[in-house]
């Protein structure tokens, strides 16, 4: 039986998702809150398996609430909250950086056609996150040693003309410090595939763009694919190369369970550029992306996945370990560093 505390300020919306996860067998509400302070005290009192948690509520919100449980007694915390300003990017994100799993549209309102599957997506992902093993957050972190390296540099390596980023539970603060660290003058076009809810990829485009010597963009049909420039797959679409090295948007079925998938990308990138190419899996449930990522590693590729130490869940990477699909296991910052070093032009470099 999985415990949830539900920290909602609204009562309207508290009583809905209460009535939502109760009716679940699996699910038990041992308590709510409906404040930062409140949440505090009920995850000390009630240690619940889980919390769902507001993001904007009177005195200590969301966000200050997730720092302070995850630096003293973490556990898994899910953001829910409603249509944001564009102006709250930063600091939903943050929470995100400060330890939340994933952030969740509220559900649509009673009585409308979008009310149950509004509902079902939130107990589901809610079940999911109860599973991950979370540590405790400090302002501080002490990074992780790196381990030995799972392959070796090609000496003709690059210069890149792609790179293809995939990650999901964990991932935008991981995405934001690679495109952080790479050069303003990047010959290469990063392409990535973020798992995450439905409605906040435009939110994320602007947060990463706040960091990002490169623009970030949400990839449009028919965009020309373009060095030094960004672009995130949009909800619901597969993100793919096309002919002319051109965005093609799909609504193909879902490839590992989920639309947009890594997999679909690595594997056209893999077809596209070859050996012009690299593959970055992060952090992640499941193994979306895996199989594929080898495909670019087949074809002479650099690839990469992030180490068990440094991910929130080992699932995506770990699966790529397994099937010996990553010619580098990295911690974060080394992975930057890496990057950074393949995709800036170099003197002399062949004409692409």
């Amino acid at each position: 039986m999985i415990r949830l505390l539900v920290v909602e300020d609204s009562n309207t919306v508290r009583q809905v998702l209460v009535a939502a996860f109760e009716a679940d067998p699996e699910i038990q509400v041992v308590g709510t809150a409906a404040s930062g302070e409140e949440a505090l005290e009920a995850v000390r009192r009630l240690a619940p398996d889980v919390v769902t948690m507001d993001f904007n509520m009177p005195g200590m919100n969301g966000l200050e609430a997730t720092r302070a449980i995850m630096s003293t007694l973490p556990l898994p915390i899910v953001i829910i909250t409603g249509k944001m300003d564009p102006h709250d990017a930063d600091t939903l994100f943050r929470a995100m950086e400060a330890g939340a799993l994933m952030v969740l549209a509220k559900p649509e309102p009673v009585g409308t056609p979008g009310h149950a599957p509004s509902v079902a997506r939130i107990v589901q992902h809610v079940k999911l996150m109860s599973e991950i093993k979370v540590v405790r957050r400090t302002p501080q972190r002490v990074p992780v040693p790196a381990p030995p390296l799972a392959g070796s540099l090609p000496a003709d390596a690059g210069p890149l003309k792609v790179v293809a980023i995939g990650a999901s539970t964990g991932g935008p603060p991981l995405v934001q410090q690679i495109l952080a660290g790479l050069p303003a003058d990047c010959g290469a076009a990063i392409l990535v595939v973020q798992h995450m809810a439905e409605g906040f990829v435009g939110d994320f485009a602007r947060w990463l763009n706040q960091n990002s010597r490169l623009p970030v963009q949400v990839a449009a049909q028919g965009m020309q694919i373009l060095p030094g420039r960004v672009y995130l797959a949009p909800d619901g679409h597969h993100l793919e190369v096309g002919a002319g090295e051109m965005v093609a948007l799909t609504t193909a079925p879902p490839l590992n369970g989920v639309r947009p998938s890594a997999g679909m990308l690595f594997r056209s990138v893999a077809l596209r550029y070859g050996a012009r190419a690299a593959g970055v899996i992060l952090t992640g449930m499941g193994s979306d992306g895996a199989v594929d990522l080898k495909l670019i590693r087949d074809k002479g590729g650099v690839t990469v996945a992030q180490n068990r130490e440094s991910c929130v869940v080992f699932g995506m990477p770990g699966k790529a370990v397994e099937l010996d699909a990553a010619g580098f296991v990295l911690p974060p910052e080394e992975i930057v560093e890496l990057l950074a070093a393949l995709v800036r032009p170099r003197a002399g470099a062949e004409p692409r």
